[in-house]
């Protein structure tokens, strides 16, 4: 699809070195996935470095370069910019006709509880019969289709290339999560949102941002995004909800499962065997009876159901869709199997989500059952927070079973004893290094009274060793040892 290359370069500062191409193919960030015609940006990322690989980019067809650098002995146009990233995202979306703009865009953030605020959110679209897409950790959605992504929220050219599709394919509202990352390295500098949900803030990510304070200013500007006639949706049960509240201009509304808010439940709500309850709001009610389980689920519903609210959508709607959803993929996700103790498979891989899955787990479990715990720690990620899933996983279990998650680049063994330094001396752990061995262990060890939680990867059907991503599904694994 080729574009006038002076239209894609609109409100982007640059210097020209050589004569500018009248047109372009398209846009490629990638020098493998480069072909002729094509203008290539080389963006500078937390591995490696774009400009290293302008070469291959311009044997494979680029006709010019966006660099943050001139380059030397380059026979072909150069576009020099202060920084690629926010280059690219202006370029994409011109490159796509701002495809946002043609969208309602709903954006989540906050450490937990995006996916199934996502999930929620879509599920009520979809039951109200409105044409919906969402973007998140799980993939992205078109109706009722489901595609594979590598990012919670993905860089700046693929996310335009996703909403341009959702145009083509008549959807009405998109649902994405939004990762610190995607407002720090800006992937979404170009969408326009027109709502915005704060979840909550935990550890996190604190191998990129050094300090808490930092990771919260990445996330608080998605609330500054927001168009003026759209709203803000803010948990006041956090304590970092203050500046979440005191940044933007659209119209803040404020959630919360114990204080008062204009969205909250009534007294009587019941939440250890599924949800059952009332959200209230001035003047409307939202009956609920979900199947999911547990305290942060209730911020969770009452997130995706107050956005509804914003969006026009009738409570009994909203009631109807909570209730189709069973569970969210890799969201505690039971598998059962008569002869088996129950195990759940959850995402958690902060130490304050490991405690919101483990209080879920440990008000179901029975009085002469344990709660098993099994999980792992990633690689090249936040090292600090390491012993700290390990004291929350002692906390609330009977045992635990380290292992290994997604080492990525680093030991398994190295991660392991990093975490380790968070059991007390009398803890009831073992080590595992191998995941499905430890899972095995866990599960041939445990009685039928007992549940099993996995956690860590949840939907994911990978593990990524050394830079490789080898099949690997906890749920599978599950399966096949319940001869499923």
């Amino acid at each position: 699809m080729s574009k006038v290359l002076r239209d894609i370069l609109k409100n982007i500062d640059y210097r020209l070195y050589g004569e500018l191409p009248n047109e372009i193919n398209a846009i490629s960030n990638n020098s493998k996935k480069t072909t002729a015609g094509d203008l290539f940006f080389a963006i500078r990322g937390t591995q490696t470095d774009g400009h290293q690989y302008i070469s291959q980019a311009i044997q494979n067809g680029a006709i010019a370069i966006v660099t943050e650098e001139y380059q030397e002995n380059i026979n072909i146009p150069q576009i020099v910019v202060s920084n690629g990233r926010t280059a690219l995202s202006t370029a994409a979306a011109n490159y796509y006709d701002n495809p946002s703009n043609k969208l309602t865009v709903i954006g989540v953030t906050g450490t937990n509880g995006k996916t199934t605020t996502v999930y929620l959110l879509n599920t009520i679209l979809q039951t109200a019969g409105i044409a919906c897409g969402s973007i998140g950790t799980l993939g992205f959605s078109i109706h009722d289709k489901f595609f594979p992504i590598n990012l919670t929220t993905p860089d700046s050219l693929q996310l335009q290339q996703i909403l341009a599709k959702m145009v083509d394919e008549k959807i009405d509202v998109v649902v994405m999560e939004v990762s610190s990352h995607a407002l720090s390295l800006n992937r979404v500098d170009d969408i326009q949102f027109t709502g915005g949900v704060f979840t909550n803030i935990s550890q996190d990510h604190l191998d990129f941002y050094l300090t808490i304070d930092n990771y919260v200013n990445a996330k608080v500007e998605l609330f500054r995004k927001i168009i003026k006639t759209g709203f803000r949706l803010s948990n006041i049960d956090d304590s970092y909800s203050d500046k979440f509240n005191a940044t933007g201009d659209a119209q803040l509304f404020t959630y919360s499962v114990d204080s008062q808010a204009d969205f909250t439940w009534k007294s009587d709500i019941k939440y250890k065997t599924g949800i059952e309850g009332t959200i209230t709001s001035r003047n409307i009610s939202i009956p609920i009876k979900s199947s999911m389980s547990g305290y942060y689920n209730l911020s969770n519903i009452l997130a995706a159901s107050a956005s509804a609210i914003q969006l026009g959508i009738q409570p009994s709607i909203i009631s109807q869709a909570i209730a189709s959803v069973d569970y969210i993929p890799g969201r505690l996700q039971e598998v059962q199997m008569e002869g088996f103790p129950r195990v759940f498979i959850d995402y958690a891989h902060t130490p304050d989500a490991i405690v919101n899955v483990l209080r879920a787990l440990k008000d179901i479990v029975t009085s002469d059952g344990k709660l098993v715990t099994v999980f792992g720690c990633g690689g090249n990620r936040d090292k600090t927070k390491r012993p700290k899933m390990a004291e929350a996983a002692a906390s609330l279990s009977d045992s635990v079973i380290i292992t290994t998650d997604n080492p990525r680049f680093e030991d398994p063994e190295a991660i392991i004893e990093d975490a380790v330094k968070g059991f007390d001396k009398n803890e009831n752990y073992i080590k595992i290094t191998d995941r499905k061995a430890a899972i095995q262990f866990a599960i041939e060890n445990s009685s039928t009274k007992d549940i099993v939680a996995i956690l860590g990867k949840g939907h994911e059907n990978y593990q990524e060793i050394n830079g490789v991503r080898h099949p690997f599904s906890d749920v599978k694994i599950v399966e096949e040892l319940f001869g499923k």
